[in-house]
Order: C-alpha cells, then sequence, then structure tokens
C-alpha cells in the first residue's frame, strides 16, 4: 500500500482543528466539582475562613464578596463526605459561629458581619430557601385575627439583634428578617396565635 504524505501546511490545519474540536468538547462538560453526585469531605484545622469561602464558591459555583471585616481562623471537620449543598448548609453554620452572615444580593452573596444584615436585601422564603438553611430571609406575614402591632414586643426577644421585626399597621402585617430557620419557627408560631384568635401571651 502507497503512502501519501500531506503537505506540512495541510498538516498543521489538521492537527490546529483537532485540538480546537478536544477544547470545545472539554469546555462544554461541567466541572468535576458541581457535577450531580460529586462530592466533598471538609478537612480544615485552623484555616483561614477565606480558604473555606474559596472552597465553597469552586464546589457550589457561587460567587461571594468578602467585606474586609471578615476575618477568622475556622476548623471544620467531617466524617462522611458531603454533597455540594449540605457543604453549603455547614458553611452558613460556620459563619454564624463566628458573628457573619451569607446574604444573597442578586447573583452575589455578601459575607458580611452580623450587625450588617439587617441593612442588606434577603431571600424570600419559603420560595427560595430552606425553612432550616443558616440564610438570611425576609418574610411578611398577613394577619387576620390578631393585631400585629400587639404581637410585636411579645416576638422581639426571640429576634436576635442582626435581625428585623416591625408591624405595617395599614395591612395588619409582621416583617420579618432573620435566619431562615428562626423565621421558620417564627412563623409557625405566628400561625397558631392568628388562628386561635386569642390575645397575645408572653412567651418562654
Amino acid at each position: 500500500m502507497t503512502m501519501h504524505k500531506l503537505p506540512r501546511k495541510s498538516a498543521i490545519c489538521a492537527l490546529t482543528a483537532l485540538l480546537t474540536m478536544a477544547t470545545l468538547l472539554a469546555a462544554a462538560q461541567p466541572p468535576l466539582k458541581q457535577q450531580e453526585g460529586a462530592t466533598i469531605t471538609p478537612n480544615y484545622k485552623e484555616a483561614d475562613l477565606s480558604q473555606i469561602i474559596q472552597a465553597v464558591s469552586e464546589v457550589t459555583g457561587k460567587n461571594f464578596i468578602i467585606d474586609p471585616r471578615v476575618n477568622a481562623k475556622v476548623t471544620m471537620l467531617s466524617a462522611t463526605p458531603m454533597s455540594p449543598a449540605q457543604f453549603y448548609e455547614a458553611f452558613l453554620a460556620v459563619l454564624q459561629v463566628y458573628g457573619y452572615v451569607a446574604v444573597p444580593a442578586g447573583k452575589v452573596i455578601k459575607i458580611v458581619p452580623n450587625t450588617d444584615a439587617r441593612q442588606l436585601p434577603a431571600n424570600d422564603l419559603p420560595n427560595d430557601v430552606s425553612a432550616s438553611s443558616d440564610e438570611i430571609v425576609t418574610q411578611i406575614i398577613t394577619l387576620k385575627n390578631i393585631s400585629a402591632a400587639q404581637l410585636v414586643p411579645v416576638l422581639r426577644p426571640l429576634i436576635p439583634q442582626y435581625g428585623h421585626l416591625a408591624a405595617f399597621a395599614g395591612g395588619n402585617m409582621l416583617i420579618i428578617a432573620d435566619r431562615a430557620s428562626n423565621v421558620n419557627r417564627i412563623v409557625r408560631i405566628v400561625e397558631r396565635m392568628d388562628e386561635s384568635g386569642d390575645e397575645p401571651y408572653d412567651l418562654v
């Protein structure tokens, strides 16, 4: 069989085309860490919080803006692998321990001290955030049988300093901003009180 050599220029063009196709195919594949079923086993000892934030960003695909005041040495260990969603929830819990919160702002998430959380917009509950999450959310509750203004002093002790609780008399509504887990707890309390139609009572 006779072998025919390609002209040098044609061979280079063919090789370039193959390399371009391989690059496009690789780009079409999602990163391994974000593929369905991917897991991570956190093993951080006295690590900079910024290092953990970077890992969370790589695993979940979320983008973060970090306040300059956010700084801590963190130990975060897990004996079992976590899914990206579980890793993010654990990360939110770590932030809470060190006095910081993750506040969604469009396509990014701002990491700020707890004291700034009430000044920033948050996700709505329950549409976008799990009721057990430590993410900051805002909930509006419309009451039917009891006065929203009367509930404010009763519920105030359940809201941390960085949270927000207010009554809108015009629509007899409560506006609550806090971590999703606590907001969900308060919503259940308010719903029970509103269903009974009883006057507010002291919560212990």
